[in-house]
């Protein structure tokens, strides 16, 4: 397998997030002397045919041991008009392993660079972050649910519910069409709140032919609204046969890279925990 191409995660410490040209991540929590917990969020009355939704899309996941997709991600920064664009893999096995590879696509005219990609192994107790463009491993332990703030890997997995969902963000139905269901998410907790302003999750509906309430098609704005990142799944698959725990052992890097092991800090409760909020498959 090899590695991806991408940035290399900043020094201090924090665990990367997959796709993400400045990882940052979040501190787990409960240093000695920080402020108390905030007090839980009340979950808002919900439209029944969302909630019918969520439920529907809660009982496909948890029927899923594993998920599997090709992935395009296009990221623009709206202010400069800037974009750019990678393509690859996400795997997720249950309980908490999951690979992801992105490769650049390069601007046209340009050659390609099989160097400049990023990829990503979580073994469950560890993130392996692999930068083809900088030959450099880098390694992050996990807290003990091996998952973290893995906001897209905990979509993905069906680590979150529906109504874990209903209390965590500010969910509206946009629109359900013949084909997919449309649903906006605002952010109500600090943790992503520093990830993002509001999503869109596209879900292929229930009639879809083994695609039922699989995720179709992920935006995200932050930064006022001002940087955006469209993930696209088109054929996402569950249960596919011959998807292992082997599949997500770290692999070994060319000689000539250099490793790193990397210690993620502890945060004051209600902050991001630091651990990778996304984690796809690929073949390094």
């Amino acid at each position: 397998m090899q590695p991806i191409p991408g940035q290399p995660a900043p020094g201090g410490a924090r665990v990367p997030v997959p796709g993400g040209e400045n990882p940052t991540g979040a501190l787990p929590g409960g240093l000695p002397g920080a402020p108390p917990a905030p007090a839980p969020i009340q979950a808002p009355v919900i439209d029944p045919v969302l909630r019918g939704h969520l439920d529907g899309w809660e009982k496909a996941m948890k029927g899923a041991a594993s998920f599997s997709t090709e992935c395009t991600l296009e990221r623009k920064n709206l202010l400069l008009k800037k974009t750019t664009a990678s393509k690859g893999s996400i795997w997720c096995l249950k309980p908490n392993m999951a690979r992801m590879r992105l490769d650049a696509v390069a601007p046209p005219g340009a050659p390609p660079n099989p160097n400049n990609y990023t990829a990503y192994i979580c073994t469950g107790t560890s993130v392996f972050e692999y930068d083809g463009t900088a030959k450099m491993l880098k390694e992050y332990k996990l807290a003990a649910n091996g998952l973290g703030d893995n906001l897209l890997l905990e979509f993905m997995s069906g680590a979150i519910t529906a109504q874990v969902a209903i209390a965590r963000f500010d969910l509206k139905l946009l629109k359900d069409d013949q084909h997919y269901i449309y649903i906006e998410l605002k952010s109500r907790l600090p943790r992503d709140k520093a990830e993002f302003d509001t999503m869109i999750l596209v879900l292929f509906k229930p009639t879809v032919p083994n695609m039922g309430y699989l995720p179709r098609t992920v935006v995200m704005r932050k930064n006022n609204l001002q940087e955006e990142e469209a993930w696209d799944f088109p054929k996402p698959a569950v249960n596919l046969p011959g998807i292992t725990d082997k599949d997500f052992k770290p692999v070994a890097p060319p000689k000539d890279w250099k490793f790193e092991q990397v210690s993620v800090p502890q945060a004051a409760p209600g902050v991001p925990t630091g651990q990778p909020r996304v984690a796809r498959p690929t073949q390094p």
